[in-house]
């Protein structure tokens, strides 16, 4: 199959295919009094689900990558309730509005940390034969404006399929029709097709099915989680297998360091220390090394699958110290504050730090080789960070809202600031990580 032969239509006007109970055109079960719905588990921390119906469990025990069978549930506005299977505790209620004779899927996910459902109807009326149709559930508005392709799967990224814009909230694309076969799917960020957040390799669509796509926030908040439903059958989910990590080092007398991941995929080409690099994207399962002024050394830790991570250097030369630190570049919840965070790699007689942004404390008691965890300010075209006891102090920055940032510390604090021609006198990097 080559590219060509995919011919993309919209299926159903927009309105028709939205979210939270607006039910599809098609057929169902034969009680006009009563709507089917199941529970599709594509959270990262709740292993099992129950959904209850106006206190009354209807679906028990779905676990996570997992979709439930149909449960009866009367037509109207009832109150839906999803828990940790055998507790009484909500972890999201939601009251969609509910037809007879209609089926729903009830997508239950997790967005900076907190569980939320979305409901699709599934009933669409069937494409005509030899074609499929497909659209798409972004639940991971922390993700930003994106791309999804769906190609051959040997097949470039040329032109996107749905174009996903930034939302605060879950989306639902409309349907597009596909000629039945085996496909490639692709998420890249919006515009950028280096920046790959999901590949699912191999999807197969059969004649006359409809399938819902459902992107899901990963551990990191960049890079995502995947599944496949199809209209009133199967859920495959594909979790992302994949990380994204970045070197930062901090040695001392400028020395040369790089980093390897599965002794081929290179995290960063060696670079003179102190210096922060940009992410990259590796399998999840890579052993990590660092490469000192020559001297290669294994690194302790994994890089967890959907996670973002910084690999931190710091030390003499001689005896350097790697450590992993996990972060977090899931978007603050609320567009009119940044995050930000503390990463300590001081070396020499290092003590704990405190940053502060405006005079407003971000994070204290950051110990050497630690990051802290994240504090919040208001974005300034003309901030102030301040570090003690180091005594840095950095003016007239320009932070942006709605984004997330790193401050680096590195050095030895017992070289005074402003020292000339000593590579290990305390300097300062500031990252904008999102």
């Amino acid at each position: 199959m080559t590219i060509g032969s995919v011919w993309k239509s919209w299926a159903l006007p927009l309105a028709a295919c939205m979210l939270l109970g607006l039910a599809a055109c098609g057929g169902g079960s034969s009680n006009s009094d009563t709507g089917l719905v199941r529970l599709v588990n594509t959270t990262l921390h709740h292993a099992s689900l129950d959904l209850t119906v106006n206190s009354t469990a209807v679906v028990q025990g779905t676990a996570k990558d997992t979709v439930s069978n149909y449960a009866g549930v009367g037509a109207g506005s009832p109150t839906l309730q999803v828990n940790d299977s055998g507790t009484a505790t909500a972890l999201t209620t939601i009251a969609p509005t509910i037809s007879g004779s209609l089926h729903y899927g009830i997508i239950v996910y997790e967005s900076n940390g907190v569980v939320r459902a979305a409901v699709i109807g599934e009933d669409n009326t069937a494409p005509a034969a030899g074609s499929a149709q497909m659209r798409v559930l972004d639940v991971a508005p922390e993700a930003g404006a994106l791309d999804v392709y769906v190609t051959d799967p040997a097949g470039a990224l040329t032109s996107p399929s749905f174009t996903i814009p930034a939302q605060a909230s879950a989306f639902t694309s409309g349907l597009l029709t596909f000629s039945a076969g085996t496909f490639r799917i692709r998420v890249t960020g919006q515009g950028n097709v280096n920046d790959l957040r999901l590949d699912i390799p191999s999807v197969t669509l059969t004649s006359q099915q409809t399938v819902t796509v459902l992107l899901s926030a990963s551990v990191g908040g960049v890079l995502l989680d995947g599944g496949v439903l199809v209209q009133q059958g199967t859920y495959t989910a594909s979790r992302n297998t994949n990380a994204r990590v970045r070197l930062a080092t901090g040695v001392l007398n400028a020395a040369s360091v790089g980093a390897v991941a599965g002794g081929s995929t290179v995290v960063s080409a060696p670079v003179t220390s102190p210096a922060v690099g940009a992410y990259v994207v590796v399998p999840a399962n890579s052993a990590l090394t660092v490469n000192v002024n020559g001297v290669v050394s294994p690194v302790t830790g994994t890089l967890t699958a959907g996670s973002d991570a910084t690999l931190l250097v710091t030390g003499a030369p001689a005896t350097p110290t790697s450590t992993l630190l996990a972060d977090d570049n899931h978007l603050p919840t609320s567009n009119t504050v940044y995050k930000m965070r503390l990463v300590n790699g001081l070396s020499g007689a290092a003590a704990t730090q405190t940053l502060t942004a405006d005079f407003a404390v971000i994070a204290s008691g950051v110990a050497p080789n630690t990051a802290s965890g994240y504090g919040t300010g208001q974005g300034s075209t003309a901030a102030r960070l301040d570090v003690q006891p180091l005594g840095m102090t950095t003016s007239s920055l320009t932070l942006f809202n709605n984004a997330v940032y790193s401050v680096f510390v590195f050095g030895d604090p017992s070289v005074p600031l402003g020292t000339q021609n000593n590579p290990n006198v305390p300097t300062q990097i500031l990252r904008r990580d999102r």
